[in-house]
Parts: C-alpha cells; sequence; structure tokens
C-alpha cells in the first residue's frame, strides 16, 4: 500500500477526499501527518484512518461516510472552538475516541451537554455548574466530588466568571456519542410553576435539527434555548411562519449545548434520531397547516426585548395544549416577559381555535408584564393585517386608564416598575357574545371581570346605559370613542342598552366583581 506523507495540510474551502490512500479506498494519516480542517470537508464512500502518531485537527465541517478509526486516541481528533464558533463531525462509527472542545464567554450562563460517553463534574473545574431538578423545581450546584459523572443527554448550566477563568475553553476527552438517542430519564410532576420542564442536551459532536423525525410521547413540540438573558424557542410542528419564539430562525441545536424541553404526561420520553444531525442550518420542509390569524406582541426594554404570541388556528383549542403552546420562561430581571394568560398558566405562545373571536363568551385575552428596574417599554404589534379589517384589535393598559388601537398605531410607549401589577394588559378583539338580537353593524356589547365596554364605529356616538334584572337603571354614560368602559361594583347579570343614531341594541352581560 502506498502512503500519502504530508507534514500539514490546511484545508480552506469544501472538498470531496477520495482515493487518498491508494489500493484500499482510505484516507490514512501516518508518520506523523497532522491535517487541519478549517471548512467543509467530506470522506465520502471512504474510510478515515488515524494512526497511533497522527492527529487530525477539525475546526470546520467534516464528514465520514465510511469508517472513521482513531488509533491516536484523545489527542488524535480533535474538534476545535472558540469565540467564532465551533467544529463538527458527523460519522457512523461507534467508540471514535476524541476531544471535544466548548468555549465559554464569561461572567453569563450557558446551557450546556456532554458529547462523550463519560464525562465528569471535573470538566468544569474552577467553572460554575448546576443541574437542573424538575421534581424539586430547583437548581443544585455541582462541586464534590469532581468524579461525579454527567450523566449523558443532560443538560446542565455552566458560569465561566472573570474571577476564577474569564472567558473559558472546556475539554471533553472520550469515546464520542453515536446512534438514537434515548431520553428516557424524564420527569413530569404535576402542580409547580414548573411542571414538566426538563433540561436536557445534545449529544452529538455536531448540531442536531429539532424536527419532526424525533419521536415524542407526553412530550410539548418546543425546544428552548437561552442566549444572553432570554429565552428563544422552535417548534417544527407549527403552522409555517410560526415555528419561531422570540427570534430563533431554525431548529438547529448547536454540539455541547443544552435546552429546555416540557413533559405534560406521566411517561415522557424522546428519541433523538441520528438522521437529524446536521452541519448547516437547512430549511424544514413539511406541508404547513394553515395559521388563519396571529397577532404576535414584541416587547423592548433597557436593550432586551420579548415577545408572546397569539395564534388562531385548525387544532387549537381553549385548554393548554403542549405541543402547540409554549409555558413562559422568565428572563433575567433587566429584561422585560410579557406573555398572556390562560386559567393559572403565563404562556409565551397562546394557540386558540380559528373561530374563537366569533364564538368567544369573552372576546379579551389578559396579558402579563413584568420587569424589575424602573424603564421605559415599548410594545410592538405585527400580524394585524391577518384579521379580519372590521376586527377591533385594542390594547388597554389598566395601570393608565388608556385604550390603545393598535390598528392605528401598532407600538404603545409607556413606564413600568417593579411596584407595578403584572397583570395590567387587556388585548380586546371586541367581538359580540351571546346577543339577545341582532346588533348594528360596528356595535359591539360584552363584560370582562367587573367592566363593560362598548365598541362603536368610528366617528360615531351614542348614549348607552346599564339595567340590573329588575329594570332599575345603574349608571348611564356617553359614547365618544371606538371602545367605551364602565366599571360596576356588584357581581351579577345585567342588561346593557345602547342608542346610536336611532337604533337601539341591547346585550345581557355578568359582572364578576374581583
Amino acid at each position: 500500500m502506498k502512503t500519502l506523507k504530508i507534514l500539514l495540510i490546511q484545508i480552506t474551502a469544501c472538498l470531496i477526499i477520495t482515493g487518498v490512500s491508494q489500493g484500499q479506498g482510505t484516507f490514512n494519516l501516518t508518520d506523523g501527518i497532522r491535517v487541519g480542517i478549517s471548512a467543509g470537508t467530506s470522506v465520502q464512500n471512504n474510510d478515515l484512518y488515524i494512526q497511533e502518531d497522527s492527529r487530525l485537527i477539525n475546526r470546520g465541517e467534516l464528514s465520514v461516510n465510511g469508517v472513521l478509526v482513531n488509533f491516536a486516541g484523545t489527542s488524535g481528533l480533535v474538534i476545535k472552538a472558540d469565540e467564532n464558533g465551533y467544529g463538527s463531525l458527523l460519522h457512523d462509527t461507534p467508540g471514535v475516541y476524541a476531544t471535544v472542545e466548548q468555549y465559554l464567554s464569561s461572567e453569563r450562563w450557558h446551557l450546556v451537554s456532554s458529547p462523550v460517553m463519560e464525562s465528569t463534574i471535573e470538566t468544569y473545574l474552577d467553572i460554575y455548574l448546576k443541574e437542573w431538578s424538575e421534581q424539586a423545581e430547583a437548581w443544585n450546584y455541582l462541586v464534590q466530588p469532581v468524579s461525579l459523572p454527567m450523566k449523558r443527554l443532560q443538560g446542565f448550566s455552566a458560569w465561566a466568571s472573570d474571577g476564577l477563568t474569564g472567558p473559558a475553553t472546556v475539554v471533553f476527552d472520550g469515546r464520542l456519542s453515536n446512534g438514537n438517542a434515548l431520553y428516557d430519564s424524564l420527569t413530569f410532576t404535576p402542580g409547580g410553576e414548573q411542571e414538566g420542564y426538563n433540561l436536557i442536551g445534545n449529544p452529538y459532536p455536531s448540531p442536531v435539527e429539532w424536527n419532526t423525525d424525533w419521536y415524542l410521547q407526553d412530550i410539548g413540540g418546543w425546544a428552548v434555548v437561552y442566549e444572553n438573558g432570554t429565552f428563544l424557542g422552535w417548534n417544527p410542528w407549527m403552522p409555517e411562519g410560526q415555528q419561531s419564539y422570540n427570534g430563533k430562525t431554525n431548529g438547529m441545536i448547536a454540539p455541547t449545548q443544552g435546552f429546555w424541553i416540557k413533559a405534560f404526561g406521566p411517561d415522557p420520553v424522546i428519541m433523538a434520531p441520528q438522521s437529524a444531525r446536521k452541519h448547516h442550518s437547512e430549511p424544514f420542509y413539511k406541508e404547513p397547516m394553515e395559521a388563519i390569524q396571529y397577532i404576535e406582541l414584541e416587547c423592548k426594554a433597557n436593550g432586551y426585548s420579548d415577545e408572546t404570541k397569539i395564534i388562531f388556528m385548525a387544532g387549537g383549542t381553549e385548554g393548554f395544549d403542549g405541543m402547540y403552546e409554549l409555558e413562559k420562561h422568565w428572563n433575567i430581571d433587566e429584561a422585560p416577559n410579557i406573555y398572556t394568560m390562560e386559567n393559572d398558566r403565563s404562556l409565551a405562545i397562546d394557540v386558540l381555535p380559528e373561530d374563537w373571536i366569533e364564538t368567544a363568551s369573552l372576546p379579551v385575552i389578559p396579558l402579563g408584564l413584568r420587569i424589575v428596574p424602573p424603564t421605559d417599554c415599548e410594545i410592538h404589534a405585527t400580524g394585524i393585517e391577518t384579521f379580519d379589517p372590521e376586527t377591533p384589535i385594542l390594547l388597554e393598559d389598566l395601570k393608565e386608564g388608556t385604550i390603545h388601537n393598535l390598528r392605528q398605531n401598532e407600538t404603545y410607549s409607556f413606564s413600568s416598575g417593579p411596584l407595578d401589577d403584572p397583570e395590567r394588559f387587556l388585548l380586546h378583539f371586541a367581538s359580540p357574545n351571546d346577543v339577545d338580537e341582532i346588533q348594528p353593524a360596528g356595535v359591539n356589547i360584552y363584560a370582562y371581570q367587573n367592566n363593560v365596554y362598548v365598541t362603536i364605529p368610528s366617528s360615531s356616538h351614542g348614549q348607552a346605559a346599564v339595567y340590573d334584572m329588575r329594570g332599575i337603571e345603574i349608571c348611564a354614560f356617553d359614547l365618544d370613542w371606538e371602545l367605551t368602559k364602565k366599571s360596576i361594583d356588584q357581581t351579577g347579570y345585567y342588561v346593557v342598552q345602547v342608542i346610536m343614531d336611532k337604533t337601539i341594541s341591547t346585550q345581557k352581560v355578568f359582572i364578576k366583581n374581583r
């Protein structure tokens, strides 16, 4: 066999390597050869052998479609990482020894996982490392003994401090994970605020794509990563155009990265197929469901942003649906947290039936907002064009007592602070409910909690009166705005009468005084 002897090969462009070693169809590194890979390289339909005295350093994307054999141990195959990115390896041979690097910037938390079979917490010596318990709803710092194993497929949280390491390169040595990954140690503990949230990790030395090829049992459709104080998510089971949360553009999860998933049943199991490994963020192709209408509300403050989405589509329900809906993950104190409220749940993604606006007894969605330092904020709405032009979309600020028409101005500016009630906003779609007679176009009468709401067409005027069930007038008020609100003190049923343009409209409503 003739062997190609090279002191250093630096591959800087995409290259298909075939027939390097004559007679065996292998790429054979011997006699102290050092190969550096800095871009996409494929050993296609061929084998790659790294002999004891040689070394392959991968800073790019390496695919080995044949057999990968490394006789040089963990130092013979090194997958690099730095502040500019990471190397990636796709291979099918089990038990390959390698070194995999992970780069941590300092003074921030990173969700991490191990890409090798036999890691211990000593890998993160002088770096704060903690694990999450779904059952206890608590973090547990991992310190001693340093021989404590880092469980394969588990996610952890790591912090490199300036006082100990500064920006750090973590080095994993061992056998690379390979084959399908079965996550069967997940837990579901009902009743807690973080019910069902498990922190898991990408086990491969390459990115893996969260897509519909994964097997999920009692598991929601969202994978959530953490980036610079806020949470980003991806759900490939959502309608096309609605898979993203907080700006995550695809389902790719980096090597050595941890991510959150949510269990919603007693027997949660996930199986990641090896086919989900990818070098690139390839587009996800599937037959999309149709999202009839949606509204996205993005809140910006202190240089951070957060969003909540409300999606109306076929298959949506008024109860919680873990496959499509996403409960709120709380960002750092300086960042805004905006969410919808459904019973006792705070939702980042709220999915409702496609005909909810026409059939809901209350055309109102409560919105929550949390942020700790006093600051100026703004909420910007997108997706309004997906609704019927005749449907009002109004944002009520309960603190300021104002109603903002999002159709006229998609951005609402306000100030917020730590003492504000988080349940500050109401989003009105102002659709009629249980009408006693056909209302004139543009007139809607409904109640939410202890308030009566009346909407009338723009530039119109009228009068309204509220009567108890004995026919006694409780109050009367003028209608000069698109949406007029009137508080009622006592819980019970009432009749609201609206007189406008010589027409009379009536509606029975129920007031629930908080």
